[in-house]
């Protein structure tokens, strides 16, 4: 099985939710996030800022973080440890100010 080190950055530029990574979706594969990195880029105003694990119809499996205060020019390390994702996975997110969260995964991608 091949093991590739990679990154997802992504823009949350409404409030709806958004996928910030997936795992790959080839049989047997899998993600191990190593971090997520959550930055609040409005300045003085505070953000909240969810994070769900779902499957690959966007089901919610569990929820890593649910409405968490992001201060202004803050940033937030949501998974400081390990968490393991198998094929098609998501990581999802939703910020409470369109355009108010950047957020950047590194993954170590199994297939």
């Amino acid at each position: 099985m091949a093991e590739t080190f990679t990154n997802s950055g992504v823009k949350l530029t409404t409030v709806s939710t958004t996928d910030i990574y997936q795992a790959p979706t080839s049989s047997g594969a899998r993600a191990v996030v190593l971090s997520s990195l959550a930055a609040n880029v409005t300045g003085t105003v505070s953000v909240n800022y969810s994070v769900d694990l779902t499957d690959s119809a966007n089901t919610v499996v569990a929820t890593i973080a649910k409405t968490i205060a992001v201060p202004g020019y803050a940033t937030l390390e949501l998974i400081p440890n390990k968490v393991v994702l198998t094929s098609g996975q998501k990581l999802r997110a939703t910020s409470s100010v369109a355009s108010g969260i950047n957020v950047v995964t590194s993954v170590l991608e199994i297939t």
